[in-house]
């Protein structure tokens, strides 16, 4: 056999293939094939750099696992975060410079084009099932985005979040490169809720019925969380949720005879207030970072009546509450679960702490700290 010495030419080339190789075998190495949250197979062939986001209320998410700076990879939001979550996106801009100059393109669903998303060349576009963003429903947009590059995940906080919290933030994690860190939350998230079904499955007197009304005091009376958002926390806490029993939706839309009739032995509300809501005479329930224990209560108040839910056992007994809103498409639902739990059994939760947790999850996942005011019962009036 004769051996022959390579060529310069031969030999620059040969070790370009190797590189090659090498890169190729790296590449390969990382590539996943995973299920999002819409039943898509998608491959992330490595961790995404740059991302767009659906609906800005999932940068909560992302601040779970990016601590440091939830917005570094962040090109743009594809929905108006003023409108759905201002508190939000003021304490991001408050705590990260990034956010005050981050695009928002204002719109819902389809309203932003496949070519202002492929102009900002993202790695990635994180989408909600049903949300304030890009749905899995636009086919021809995600068609469009994947043929360019982009690798498109959805993941839900909204439609089930019971079921679908823990799997979204894993699927985030490895998006991100991040697996470590959504472990650490899931794990957090997965022994609180743990804590509370066992009890509840040991519980055996009587469950109360419960009415969760969203937006009180914003719409004509009343739009119930049935089997989907918040509903099913109300069934995990211990409670048997008055809408869930008559419709098999997502949310249930009742006339205020029904739930007059019904008399739920417990009544809580979802808060979607601002203080320019309270301000100017509106009767919505404030809570969140701007809002006081004066503010709460008032407004609580004040969206009862309007509503005419005053003759409620539940309101004369002192167990009517609210929680704010945005846990409904939050990873931080767990905190909406441990109120409820309280509210529906003090006496089986009395050593629960629900605003302790959320200051845990604020102090051990987050990068920004913990302020204002997020449920409030009327018996504390």
């Amino acid at each position: 056999m004769t051996v022959r010495a390579l060529s310069k030419t031969n030999h620059a080339a040969f070790r370009s293939l190797v590189l090659f190789c090498a890169v190729l075998a790296a590449s390969l190495a990382h590539a996943e094939e995973v299920t999002d949250l819409a039943g898509r197979t998608v491959t992330i062939e490595r961790p995404a750099e740059t991302i767009v986001v659906g609906d800005g209320r999932i940068l909560s998410a992302i601040a779970l696992l990016d601590r440091k700076d939830p917005l570094h990879r962040v090109k743009a939001l594809l929905s108006d975060l003023r409108l759905t979550d201002g508190d939000l996106l003021s304490t991001l801009s408050t705590h990260f410079e990034r956010m005050k100059t981050l695009p928002i393109y204002a719109g819902k669903g389809d309203s932003v084009s496949a070519e202002t998303i492929i102009s900002l060349a993202p790695d990635a576009a994180v989408f909600g099932l049903q949300d304030h963003g890009p749905g899995a429903s636009n086919t021809e947009l995600i068609a469009q985005l994947e043929e360019a590059g982009t690798t498109v995940v959805f993941i839900d906080f909204r439609q089930h979040p019971m079921e679908n919290t823990v799997p979204s933030i894993a699927l985030l994690g490895k998006l991100l490169g991040r697996q470590k860190e959504a472990r650490e939350y899931t794990d957090f998230y997965e022994a609180h809720r743990e804590r509370i079904a066992k009890r509840v499955a040991g519980f055996t007197g009587e469950r109360p019925t419960v009415f969760l009304h969203a937006h009180p005091g914003r719409f004509d009376c009343c739009v119930g969380m049935a089997n989907g958002m918040l509903g099913p926390f109300v069934t995990l806490a211990g409670g048997r949720n008055i809408s869930a029993a008559v419709t098999p939706a997502v949310v249930g839309r009742h006339t205020l005879e029904f739930v007059l009739a019904e008399d739920p032995d417990v009544w809580i509300g979802t808060a979607s207030g601002s203080i320019e809501d309270f301000e100017a005479g509106r009767p919505i329930v404030v809570l969140g970072t701007r809002s006081s224990d004066e503010i709460a209560h008032a407004s609580l108040q004040a969206a009862l009546e309007a509503d005419g839910l005053e003759a409620l056992s539940a309101v004369q007994a002192g167990r009517a509450h609210a929680i704010w809103h945005n846990f409904y498409n939050s990873p931080l639902n767990i905190y909406a679960l441990e109120s409820f739990a309280k509210w529906l059994h003090p006496d089986l939760f009395a050593d629960l702490d629900p605003d302790e947790t959320l200051k845990e999850i604020h102090r051990r996942f987050l990068g920004y700290p913990l302020n204002g005011l997020y449920s409030v019962s009327l018996a504390d009036d």
